[in-house]
């Protein structure tokens, strides 16, 4: 029969349907089967996830070139004004109007004025299902009211159509849900590695060299702490805040992806000058200084972000490398504590080297390539040693000293450094004894430990197996904590820190002043000693700028019966200003740089003299 052709015909077109072609196939659909039910309009609508907006996607008039239709594709429509549309949508029933003069007034009036305002008298409404849920209909009108002869074959006819059409609009889903996944990064929405590369590569195609494009690799410092704190629940609302911050900062002509857990990247399409980007850089930092999420029955959670910058054509001309030069400068920021850095071809040789390092590292041990010198730590009342620091020195390819800044993030980063650090406190206390074996005054014996070290459930074990194996008095070992150790699982930090007390040692807060110190944690912190940072030390000499606050942190641990030591001591004057304030001890290149054994043994023979 002539319908059963014209659905063969649809069938055979529908086939290759896609995202590209399908409005085009729906409509030429539509033009072929107005011609076997001669009705007077079509509509293909698609529903929202609530069932509460309907959406024209596309339309059929006839006659449309002698009319202005009242509505168009992207018309939206609220399905409460249509009760009928109720059951079309709950139970996936068809809609047969043969009289809209029918339609009640009392339950349908707005419904069914709709109808006959434009002249429609009968009309004809399917459910279009896909995986066996309603996700549009679709509607033909009469200006004519229906022939009742007819209905049964055109319900039939239209069935088959509706199907035809849920086929294409699950096809068309899953091309978008696959798209999606290529493309998308699920939790924030936003474009992915693929998507980036993709809007990168169509960016430079059309860019002259002259014009600048910067890439900000943006970084979530802190993720990984808070997804091991709080869980990642926590941690992924922290990624889709952060994402949320990133779009409310960035204009709409900077594209944002996230191509990793707590990575994202920005694409500035057009940058005038490097004050210009430092200025951008800087506002995404600060947009992250109040809480990402909100206090719920726990601490607010704050994230800290490390930004890497390059720079088309300087830094790149191509989208991986543009890409890994952001990341290669993202890498730097974390790795100093730093907040932004620019790439520039000397941290690619950097990063060079420290893959080297890092590769020697793992031998150094065995290899017997580390050794300790050790600074002085002076009375300001006699003059005279009463402690030594034990610092970490490393020599490769024969003699060639490498700078600790260098090789100690490296130890931290791979985790050697546990190892190496109680190697350290073994080399330490060996040399109290050494030195006590040879008749000086016993003397206090300072080791760094490490935030790294301390995360290590058997640090305390350790430490104590190696002061009983020496046989050291412990009242001559002091440990050397930063503040930064507290900020993860302080409860736990505390906890070793008592235990490491128990052991009858001491302990000491390095580099204090450096950065931010809280009151209410100092007085939980079971510590003996604080040692000023040697970047307030420096200030004293610049017009005793930072004097007064060298008092107040000496008040300070006279508040907590404690010792102080003054780090980084240079000059004459800022060990006499040291002197006057009541400062314990001094340590710095002014008495002693940092000494070999044998170079620490002649400079106490002098000092005892």
């Amino acid at each position: 029969t002539k319908e059963q052709e014209m659905l063969e015909k649809i069938s055979t077109t529908f086939i290759s349907v896609n995202t590209e072609n399908v409005k085009e196939k729906v409509d030429e659909m539509f033009g072929m089967i107005a011609k076997i039910l001669n009705f007077d309009n079509a509509y293909l609508f698609e529903l929202d996830a609530g069932y509460e907006i309907a959406t024209i996607l596309n339309m059929y008039v006839k006659d449309i070139e002698s009319k202005s239709p009242p509505f168009y594709p992207g018309t939206k429509f609220k399905t409460a004004d249509f009760p009928e549309v109720k059951p079309l949508i709950a139970q996936n029933l068809p809609i047969l109007c043969e009289d809209v003069s029918n339609i009640s007034v009392e339950k349908a009036e707005n419904q069914r004025n709709f109808f006959a305002s434009r002249g429609i008298n009968s009309f004809f409404a399917l459910p279009i299902t896909v995986d066996k849920k309603t996700d549009g209909f679709f509607v033909i009108e009469y200006r004519d009211r229906s022939d009742k002869r007819f209905t049964e074959s055109r319900l039939y006819f239209l069935k088959i159509i509706a199907n035809i059409l849920g086929d294409a609009r699950k096809k068309i889903l899953y091309e978008e849900r696959i798209y999606n996944i290529a493309y998308f990064d699920e939790t924030t929405k936003l474009a992915n590695r693929n998507m980036l590369k993709k809007n990168l590569e169509q960016i430079l195609h059309v860019r002259k060299e002259s014009e600048k494009i910067v890439i900000f690799d943006v970084e979530l410092g802190n993720l990984r702490m808070i997804n091991d704190t709080f869980g990642h629940r926590i941690g992924e609302q922290v990624v889709i805040e952060s994402a949320a911050i990133l779009k409310n900062l960035m204009k709409e002509e900077c594209s944002i992806s996230r191509i990793a857990e707590g990575k994202f990247i920005i694409i500035m399409p057009t940058a005038e000058n490097a004050e210009q980007i430092q200025e951008c850089a800087e506002k995404i930092v600060d947009a992250f200084s109040n809480p990402v999420l909100p206090k719920e029955g726990r601490e607010a959670l704050f994230v800290t972000v490390v930004i890497g910058i390059s720079i088309y054509p300087d830094d790149g001309k191509d989208v991986n490398t543009l890409l890994q030069n952001a990341d290669l400068a993202a890498y730097e920021a974390r790795s100093n504590n730093e907040n932004i850095v620019f790439y520039t071809k000397r941290l690619e040789s950097n990063i060079a080297e420290n893959t080297l390092f890092t590769n020697k590292l793992f031998k150094s041990l065995q290899n017997k390539e580390f050794f300790l010198e050790f600074q002085p730590q002076i009375s300001c009342d006699t003059g005279k040693t009463v402690g030594i620091e034990a610092l970490l020195r490393w020599t490769s390819d024969g003699n060639k000293r490498i700078p600790p800044d260098r090789f100690i993030p490296i130890l931290e980063q791979t985790g050697l450094i546990y190892d190496v650090g109680l190697w350290v406190l073994e080399q330490a206390l060996q040399e109290h004894n050494r030195l006590a074996a040879k008749g000086f005054p016993s003397l206090r014996v300072s080791v760094n430990l490490s935030v790294v070290q301390f995360r290590n459930e058997n640090i305390v074990s350790d430490i104590s197996k190696r002061i009983e194996k020496s046989r050291v008095n412990p009242k001559y070992i002091e440990l050397e904590i930063t503040e930064s150790m507290f900020s993860k699982n302080p409860v736990e930090v505390l906890k070793k820190l008592h235990e490491l007390k128990k052991l009858g040692i001491s302990i000491a807060i390095d580099d204090f002043g450096r950065g931010y110190s809280s009151l209410n944690r100092l007085k939980l912190i079971p510590f003996d000693r604080i040692k000023i940072d040697k970047d307030i030390i420096d200030y004293i000499d610049l017009e005793r700028k930072l004097a007064p606050l060298t008092e107040i942190i000496i008040l300070l641990a006279r508040a907590f019966k404690a010792g102080v030591t003054a780090e980084g001591v240079e000059t004459k004057e800022q060990a006499d200003f040291l002197r006057s304030i009541s400062c314990d001890e001094i340590q710095g290149y002014h008495f002693s740089r940092p000494l070999s054994p044998e170079a620490l043994e002649e400079f106490l023979k002098k000092n005892y003299q």
